[in-house]
């Protein structure tokens, strides 16, 4: 099945762009981990892309009930948080591990704000 892309109301909205910046950063550093840490930098990668869809649908203005998609969001940017942390020292550039943390605090503040 296709995946339908969000609209243009979601995708201009600033916490699903962090979180897209997120998982992209996630995505490069699965790909500079060494092998036998693939599979923990997978399930990182993982979370954000959960993160992400929590984000989109929690910022739909079309979503009636918001709570669940808030909480979730709440859930994988905490999870993706704690899987960064043994990740971090594998990363290319420490700018990156930098701005994931950035980025998952923004996503996680906005949670905590709703």
């Amino acid at each position: 099945m296709p995946k339908i892309s969000p609209r243009k109301v979601v995708t201009d909205h600033p916490l699903y762009r962090a979180a897209m910046a997120a998982q992209h950063i996630a995505y490069q550093l699965m790909r500079e981990v060494p092998p036998d840490q693939k599979a923990a930098a997978t399930r990182l990668h993982a979370s954000l892309v959960h993160a992400t869809t929590y984000a989109a649908y929690a910022v739909d203005p079309d979503v009636a009930d918001k709570a669940p998609q808030w909480a979730g969001l709440a859930g994988t940017a905490a999870l993706a948080k704690e899987q960064l942390e043994p990740l971090a020292q594998f990363a290319g550039d420490a700018r990156d591990v930098d701005t994931l943390s950035a980025k998952l605090g923004e996503l996680a503040a906005a949670a905590a704000g709703a």
